[in-house]
């Protein structure tokens, strides 16, 4: 049967923003000097610059001011001179210097994915880029705002590449090949075996980004199948990974036949009813012991000695039932065998009655509810185990009968055992 574990990873992504911010310059400068024409030198200095992660994307906001100097020549000329030069003095005019200086806003959008390679993928574009309070020069109408954010958006492409460098550098191979290699386990559950968890396939939930941390799930495919060996299989490369939108049901089923030795069932058989004692019409009736055995692959028959009125040994044959809910093994169409119908009729014919047959069919209910609770806390326990990096925490649901086999020597219960595992770092 093929089972889901999963694994949360959550990444703290401060560290990164941190580093990013490092990264944008703080100055950026850059000119423009034509023969004719306006000319231009300018600065442009980094104020702040946050990250954030707003309804699972990643936002930068960037927020600077600068100043920039111009002149304007009217016409040039380089007939007689090796350089050009102005025919008329260039006209000089500013923004931002000995005023406030003019401000921009830049915000990046930052696309995330996972490859199949365990890495991040990413793509940051710029997503807005605002002047905040525009350099206009009434004289020349000549807004220089666009020449700054042309010459901003140069170096800004660049910070978009080294953020996406930056992302690339998370990855989860190594949590996942961890989980690969550790989770080829063999737990041993006592009296039933070991439960054997195989890898064949990884998966990864596409990411989600919230308060600056980035989380996900890996998730194990796994074969998961119980048997009486310790032996593991070798565990292969680490396969390539597979994105998935959302968690699986990260609850196991696994089916096994639950072995009761007929010894053991008798015992319990008779620790409920042993002492119990039944008058009807001056006839006494006690409880002595039971004996279980198997009749066919189908009944069971219970040997039930009494002593009181009469003494010996009642055959009472039926079809053995579990209850879910109550856990509650039981034997549906009970009846005496044939032999001791044909002793009854001759000797007892009052234990026919309907009194004795209601206190018999109550002591042919075996309540195994103890017995079913003891072995989900054992499966709990030996599921709480250490492995490499990773601690595994197993949690039993419910074990429920789907099926029961009489046979000679033993009554099987083929049992459904639903239990989740969740491994954390």
């Amino acid at each position: 049967m093929i089972n889901s574990i999963v694994v949360p990873v959550e990444i703290n992504l401060s560290t990164y923003f941190k580093q990013a911010n490092k990264n944008v310059p703080e100055f950026t400068t850059g000119s423009d000097k034509p023969c004719s024409g306006i000319r231009y030198e300018f600065q442009f200095q980094k104020d702040s610059f946050n990250i954030t992660t707003i309804n699972n994307h990643l936002l930068s906001e960037l927020h600077g001011s600068y100043w920039i100097k111009m002149e304007y020549c009217a016409a040039c000329s380089g007939l007689l001179s090796e350089t050009p030069f102005c025919l008329n003095p260039p006209i000089p005019f500013s923004c931002g210097i000995n005023e406030k200086r003019p401000s921009l806003r830049i915000r990046f959008a930052t696309e995330l994915s996972v490859n199949e390679n365990y890495g991040l993928s990413t793509h940051t574009t710029i997503d807005e880029l605002k002047s905040l309070n525009p350099c206009e020069v009434t004289l020349f109408r000549f807004d220089a705002t666009d020449e700054v954010i042309k010459e901003v958006k140069k170096t800004l492409k660049k910070q978009c590449e080294e953020t996406d460098k930056q992302l690339s550098a998370i990855s989860f191979q190594k949590e996942a090949g961890d989980l690969w290699k550790n989770m080829n386990q063999a737990v041993r559950i006592p009296y039933l075996g070991y439960i054997h968890f195989e890898p064949i396939s990884l998966s990864l939930v596409k990411p989600r980004l919230d308060q600056n941390k980035l989380y996900t799930t890996l998730v194990l495919n796994c074969k998961t199948y119980l048997n009486q060996s310790s032996a593991k299989t070798p565990v292969s490369d680490l396969p390539r990974l597979n994105i998935i939108p959302s968690t699986p049901k990260d609850t196991f089923d696994l089916f096994t036949d639950f072995e009761l030795n007929y010894d053991s069932i008798s015992q319990l058989f008779t620790e409920q009813v042993k002492g119990k004692t039944i008058d009807f019409k001056k006839n006494h009736f006690e409880f002595l012991g039971v004996k279980v055995s198997g009749l066919d692959q189908k009944k069971l028959i219970l040997a039930i000695q009494f002593s009181g009125t009469k003494k010996g040994i009642l055959y009472l044959q039926g079809i053995p039932s579990f209850d879910n809910k109550t856990k509650i093994l039981e034997l549906t169409e009970l009846e005496y065998d044939l032999k001791t119908k044909s002793i009854l009729l001759k000797s007892a014919k009052w234990l026919f009655s309907n009194r004795i047959y209601s206190e018999l069919e109550k002591a042919t209910k075996l309540d195994l509810s103890t017995q079913f609770n003891e072995l989900k806390k054992s499966i709990d326990r030996n599921l709480q185990k250490k492995t490499g990096d990773f601690s595994l925490q197993g949690k039993t649901h419910d074990v429920s009968v789907v099926h029961i086999f009489p046979t000679t020597d033993h009554l099987y219960l083929r049992t459904c055992l639903k239990a989740q595992l969740n491994v954390k770092q």
